[in-house]
């Protein structure tokens, strides 16, 4: 900055450089705002950026955690089910009597079923979905065998159902 002599008094004067244009330039004063303009837009759009992330991780965590919640009460809801087979099972094996074969034969599976609830609540559905994965890929013929079970016991339950008799 220079300076220059006014009645004997100095007066600060300006390198040239300087960011307000002179009043009677109305193209230069224009430019001036609209790079105001931008810059205060540029702000406000990467602050937008930043909280529309930010709500977005949190939209994310709570829909992770609803699901998680979610999951572990079905997963809760199936072992109970399951649980309760294996006692009707139980039960109905000892119908033919404690010692026959029926009975051991409907213990023996009954345990099955309980050992494999025991094994859904101690894992994770990611576990449970992987172990799951992994028996379909080395028993191909089993998980297609139990689908077309399925698929028939599935066939006979909509058409008694259609008749209104038993299957």
């Amino acid at each position: 900055m220079s300076a220059q002599m006014t009645n004997g008094k100095v007066a600060p004067q300006s390198s040239g450089a300087t960011s307000m244009p002179p009043k009677d330039d109305p193209v230069a004063e224009a430019r001036a705002a609209a790079e105001e303009t931008g810059a205060a837009a540029k702000d406000r759009a990467e602050s937008l950026g930043e909280t529309a992330k930010a709500e977005a991780g949190r939209l994310a965590r709570e829909a992770k955690a609803a699901a998680e919640t979610r999951t572990e009460r079905a997963k809760l809801d199936a072992t109970a089910r399951i649980d309760e087979t294996a006692g009707n099972i139980r039960d109905a094996g000892r119908q033919f009597g404690a010692d026959s074969y029926q009975a051991q034969a409907a213990d023996y599976l009954a345990d099955n079923l309980m050992h494999a609830a025991d094994r859904i609540r101690a894992q994770d559905l990611d576990s449970i979905a992987h172990d799951a994965s992994d028996f379909a890929r080395r028993n191909p013929a089993v998980v297609l065998g139990g689908a077309a079970l399925l698929g028939f016991a599935a066939a006979r339950l909509l058409k008694a159902s259609s008749r209104g008799g038993p299957a």
